[in-house]
């Protein structure tokens, strides 16, 4: 195993994840949300934007499989698994940075458990540098595209 802690991070990231879809599949149960706390403090404001959907597919459901094949990529089953978690999981922090900046400054609203994905793919991405980050940018200068 290249990483127990994320694979510990994967997991709590899938139950997040996870809820968040439910969420968005029962929008009956987003206003009784325990993450609603108040206009700036609301799940329901997020989940419910043109932002809780990326190219027609939920937000949720996208974080739901990234932590799925994190928490893969984290067994080491093939040679360079630390390699593309060094990248899967910098993809997956631009992409929740992407959807944090639009909480902020466009929809006006945070959602608190996706703020708590973004600090578990932070957490992920740290781990993942430390360990895999100078292998995987010799990974792609020893690429030779022609």
């Amino acid at each position: 195993m290249l990483s127990k802690s994320v694979a510990v991070l994967c997991v709590l990231g899938i139950v997040f994840s996870s809820y968040l879809l439910y969420l968005h599949y029962t929008p009956e149960e987003l206003d009784s949300s325990f993450c609603n706390i108040s206009n700036f403090l609301s799940c329901s404001t997020v989940n419910t934007s043109s932002y809780a959907t990326f190219l027609g597919i939920p937000v949720a459901l996208i974080g739901v499989l990234g932590f799925i094949w994190m928490l893969y990529l984290s067994f080491g089953r093939f040679v360079h698994a630390g390699v593309a978690l060094f990248y899967s999981s910098l993809l997956a922090l631009l992409f929740m940075l992407y959807l944090t900046f639009a909480e902020l400054f466009i929809i006006g609203a945070v959602c608190i458990v996706c703020v708590s994905v973004l600090v578990l793919i932070m957490w992920i991405f740290w781990i993942a540098a430390r360990r895999f980050g100078h292998e995987s940018v010799l990974f792609v200068k020893e690429l030779k595209i022609e």
